[in-house]
């Protein structure tokens, strides 16, 4: 196999942060070993825990016919984040060659130029995912520091089924274990294990969130440096070079259609995970917000409610970035004075007008396009939910 040639790295504070979570390698070209599986499943298997622990409550409150429908949904959004990050991870291990082939292959717009543009869009991508570990780290910290605010409240109304089940106020989501955890130490040994879980879950899904909005910015730019080269093309009279200038934009064109494919098709399944769970998440926080008793629990679920939000709204704008820009690069062609220019440029014209038509996309698994319309469906569907929901409000 041929050497993978090394240049710049971007996104590099995805990656170290992926590097941290054990899920990167530095040696793409062996093939999948023992080794790699078992670096792969350590974190997965750390999370399940917390995530059987949640899971036995929630089939244990079914079995015995809770009152709080809150309780059971709390139980919902804390499996559905912890299955989505685990699915998340599943897909970015099996395309994790793919991708970060992609990261390498970036140096390659350099012939181009506007390479000093390429890094400022870079350093931007990683600034932007600088920010939402940020606040994917504060939000957790909220998140596990308010039910500690509202013990007091909990306790008072604590009812004998939290009592003979040993649930204890306090932790971040209901948790029931084979043993008795309602007394300290014990209590701060079981609680440490969903703080952890928490902060895993966010990081993750927030770093390979950013990881794809982080491509899709430099893809899109390099269709806005493409529209500057075409624009180029106005001002050129001798037909010699407007030629020669038209066929290296049919080679840009055809590079930056080739990297926008391979880019789908190394997060196709990945961005299933935005149209489908993602809806029932919001719908389930929209439903705990209203519904919990203690303010500070309406906080830390609209924390999270904001979270999911701006996550889905990253991936579908610069989706619907991407369709816009490579749709306007047959009209930038168009404006070009090619009616007295020679049959073999109105045919290079021609050819990248044809290219045009069809857009750069997103496909989530083949289930949608991930775009702002996508993004208002699936606000469709969470409300949908929503109004199921508030039919089980006592």
């Amino acid at each position: 196999m041929a050497t993978i040639k090394r240049g710049r790295q971007f996104l590099g504070f995805n990656v170290a942060v992926i590097k941290f979570c054990m899920l990167w390698t530095n040696n793409f070209e062996e093939k999948y070993s023992a080794k790699r599986f078992l670096k792969d499943a350590t974190m997965i298997f750390s999370l399940m825990p917390c995530a059987l622990s949640i899971f036995a409550d929630f089939m244990m409150q079914l079995y015995d016919g809770t009152e709080s429908v809150t309780s059971i949904v709390e139980n919902v959004i804390a499996l559905i984040c912890i299955i989505g990050m685990i699915y998340m991870v599943v897909c970015f291990a099996r395309n994790r060659k793919n991708i970060h082939l992609l990261l390498v292959k970036i140096n390659s717009f350099k012939k181009y130029g506007s390479f000093g543009e390429v890094l400022e869009v870079d350093e931007k991508a990683n600034l932007f995912s600088k920010l939402f570990i940020f606040y994917g780290i504060l939000g957790n910290f909220v998140y596990m520091l308010m039910p500690q605010l509202s013990i007091q409240k909990c306790q008072a109304k604590r009812n004998m089924q939290m009592i003979n089940d040993d649930v204890p106020c306090g932790l971040v989501v209901r948790s029931r274990f084979p043993f008795k955890f309602d007394y300290s130490p014990m209590f701060e040994i079981v609680f440490v294990h969903p703080i952890y879980t928490c902060t895993v879950v966010t990081i993750v899904v927030l770093v390979l969130t950013m990881l794809l909005c982080g491509f899709l910015m430099h893809v899109i730019h390099q269709l806005g440096h493409l529209k500057k080269y075409i624009a180029a093309l106005k001002d050129e009279h001798p037909q010699e070079k407007i030629y020669a200038k038209l066929a290296k934009c049919i080679k840009y064109h055809i590079q930056i259609i080739e990297y926008s494919q391979e880019l789908a098709n190394s997060f196709s399944s990945m961005l299933l995970f935005y149209i489908t769970l993602t809806s029932i998440v919001l719908s389930v926080l929209c439903f705990e917000i209203i519904m919990v008793e203690a303010f500070e629990d309406s906080v830390r679920f609209a924390l999270h409610l904001v979270g999911w939000l701006i996550i889905l709204l990253s991936v579908c704008y610069y989706g619907q970035q991407l369709i816009d820009r490579s749709q306007n690069i047959a009209d930038d062609v168009y404006s070009i004075k090619w009616v007295n220019q020679t049959v073999e440029i109105q045919k290079r014209i021609h050819m990248i007008i044809l290219r045009s038509q069809t857009p750069l996309t997103l496909s989530a698994a083949g289930m949608g396009v991930v775009s702002l319309p996508a993004f208002l469906k699936v606000l469709s569907s969470a409300y949908s939910f929503f109004t199921l929901l508030l039919k089980f409000k006592p």
